[in-house]
């Protein structure tokens, strides 16, 4: 590589004092330490000030007003002074070799990389999954693989606390888009795709945990907030129309973007008939198969509810960025 490596942590928070102490002692605690480390306290009601103060100048503490996770993450990367940016959510955990293994992995890259991703965990009560299994994706744990080209891998979903992004690929990239209140992250991913090619590590890095009854995760927002989840993910990918993109990258696309107009939809359906009627079409319109998009339209515009069951493929990835 040719500049020397600093990796710089980005911490967005709010109201979580308790758990963001858990989250900046696995940090505070690398094998490898990191250059900087960075909490964003984004308009917390609590004082966080004083809950950092014993950690001194480990670390630097801005302060912004509530305006999400994407912003918070925004505000972070423009302090961050790092060759390479990672993230940690202050309810997770880092592994305590995982900068350890970037540093490893990033040893005499080329300045192509865009992005390093290794594994993560997400556990709960009664429950652990990995990312990689959930997507059956496998890749060496003794070095990172090359991947020319990673949007397949990200475009259902990546999780930010096992990766770290190239500084000027996130620039590239343009950040995280702050119009969106939930899969800011999977948004970025698929633009950073685009950027340059990923190392891929089967290490695990982090712990992704699942707080008992918290109504403001991702996962749960997902469940309550159906329809504007659905929405975003639309979003998400028709920006990537525009890219240059690749053949197999424009089917890519539009395969995923004709789903999740489906998806829509389905959600749409019995409070607005005609608004989700008009989504089947697109949906029918985007399809790299028209005859199988249309087939799927016309079953769920025809039959309602039993038709969109019917046609329905149960998909491959659990999608819990």
């Amino acid at each position: 590589m040719s500049q020397a490596l600093t990796i710089s942590v980005i911490v967005p928070t709010y109201n979580r004092i308790e758990s963001l102490l858990r989250a900046l002692q696995s940090i505070l605690e690398q094998s490898r330490p990191a250059d900087e480390i960075i909490v964003v306290d984004d308009g917390s009601e609590e004082d966080v000030a004083a809950a950092l103060a014993p950690l001194g100048d480990q670390i630097t503490l801005i302060r912004q007003d509530n305006a999400g996770v994407a912003a918070a993450r925004n505000t972070g990367v423009a302090q961050a002074r790092g060759t390479w940016l990672t993230f940690l959510d202050s309810d997770d955990l880092w592994l305590e070799d995982r900068l350890a293994v970037l540093e490893r992995d990033l040893a005499g890259c080329s300045d192509d990389i865009a992005a390093h991703i290794g594994n993560v965990v997400y556990t709960g009560a009664g429950y652990a999954e990995d990312l990689f299994g959930i997507k059956q994706l496998s890749f060496p744990q003794d070095r990172a693989e090359w991947v020319a080209d990673p949007l397949p891998l990200v475009i259902a979903g990546m999780t930010l606390q096992g990766a770290a992004v190239r500084r000027t690929a996130f620039a590239a990239a343009e950040g995280f888009d702050t119009t969106m209140r939930m899969m800011s992250d999977t948004a970025f991913f698929c633009q950073l795709a685009l950027v340059g090619p990923f190392l891929m590590s089967g290490v695990m890095m982090s712990e992704i945990i699942r707080l008992e009854g918290d109504t403001s995760s991702i996962t749960s927002l997902r469940r309550t907030k159906r329809l504007y989840a659905a929405q975003m993910k639309t979003h998400y990918l028709e920006a990537l129309l525009p890219r240059e993109l690749s053949p197999a990258q424009a089917q890519l696309v539009r395969k995923q973007l004709s789903g999740a107009l489906f998806k829509t939809a389905e959600v749409l359906h019995e409070s607005d008939k005609r608004g989700a009627r008009q989504l089947l079409w697109r949906s029918a319109r985007d399809h790299p198969e028209p005859l199988k998009g249309w087939i799927k339209a016309l079953a769920a515009c025809v039959l309602g509810q039993r038709g969109y069951t019917s046609v329905a493929v149960q998909p491959k990835v659990l999608d819990r960025s």
